[in-house]
């Protein structure tokens, strides 16, 4: 990942704040700027995550916010994270300290003093509690950086604090009720902010049986993991293809194609496919495919054409 790099006009940034568009994230942003601090807000997207919500968020609260990508290097926490996944493909521990992580990189280089986040004290039960906090802990490169303004006052004696907020008052919010956050939301004029859950593509079954599929293959390419949220695929003996739904799909696939072999019926009244594989047979399966969802003849192959490879 390219870090973030402040220009001369930035040097007023004292430190990151990790923002998700989420009324935790906004609310830790204006405590922070209410005790006199200026951080950064960014937001590391991957294809599980998307920025799209909280870009609109952070411009309809008057926020200026970062983006970076950090697909290439979420992978490998992805494939093998340290403490497991949640319900389905969600590693969220690891995930949690990799973007502290990342935020911390960039804090080290810029010479700035903290990364906040809007974690609030026994909200979520596999990352936020007592446990979980600790494990994030763990894999940090730099624990004393870290600060969780929302929950700071509760925290402090049991884990450790970034000290230049030793003598600052941090907030007491704890568990699920947010009675407290809609009270501040008043407080700091926040009018709009995304919903608590659903933001990770990795919560959902169907989804995560797909993710799998690509890293058991070892697919790095960072298209095929946006594709697959628009596409059926399928798992040939030693091929995978990617197979539209509808014109939406047909239309993302094409979008996201590039050197791809890309197939479509010849009358162009069907799925848009993506082949990958060089095995013949699988690719004499997935012309049968295509004709399946079709609704045409699987013994009339010849009714397909290939529509582009992206050369």
């Amino acid at each position: 990942m390219r870090l973030i790099q402040l220009n001369k006009t930035d040097n007023s940034f004292d430190g990151i704040h990790l923002f998700s568009g989420g009324l935790d994230s906004l609310i830790s942003y204006f405590v922070l700027k209410d005790l006199g601090f200026n951080p950064l807000p960014i937001y590391f997207e991957t294809p599980f995550f998307s920025s799209e919500k909280a870009k609109d968020i952070a411009e309809k609260n008057g926020i200026k916010l970062s983006v970076e990508n950090v697909f290439n290097d979420y992978l490998s926490i992805l494939k093998k994270p340290v403490y497991g996944y949640g319900k389905n493909l969600n590693p969220c521990i690891d995930c949690k300290a990799f973007m502290i992580n990342k935020a911390i990189d960039i804090a080290i280089k810029e010479g700035l003093k903290y990364v906040s986040t809007g974690e609030v004290f026994n909200q979520r039960p596999m990352s936020q509690t007592f446990q979980g906090m600790k494990k994030i802990e763990k894999l940090l490169k730099r624990k004393d950086l870290l600060v969780r303004p929302l929950s700071g006052e509760i925290l402090k004696g049991k884990l450790e604090t970034n000290t230049i907020f030793k003598d600052k008052k941090l907030l007491s919010i704890e568990g699920r009720k947010r009675e407290i956050q809609f009270k501040l939301a008043k407080k700091y004029n926040i009018k709009y902010f995304s919903s608590p859950s659903g933001g990770c593509l990795l919560t959902y079954k169907e989804y995560s049986e797909k993710i799998r599929i690509l890293l058991d293959s070892n697919i790095k390419d960072e298209r095929y993991f946006k594709m697959v949220k628009h596409c059926r695929l399928i798992k040939f003996n030693n091929s995978l293809a990617f197979i539209g739904r509808d014109k939406e799909d047909n239309e993302v696939l094409i979008s996201l194609s590039k050197r791809d072999n890309v197939y479509q019926i010849t009358d162009r009244k069907g799925p848009v496919g993506i082949f990958l594989g060089d095995d013949e047979k699988d690719f004499q399966n997935f012309l049968k495919k295509m004709l399946f969802y079709s609704k045409r003849d699987t013994t009339l192959p010849h009714l397909i054409e290939k529509i582009g490879d992206g050369a």
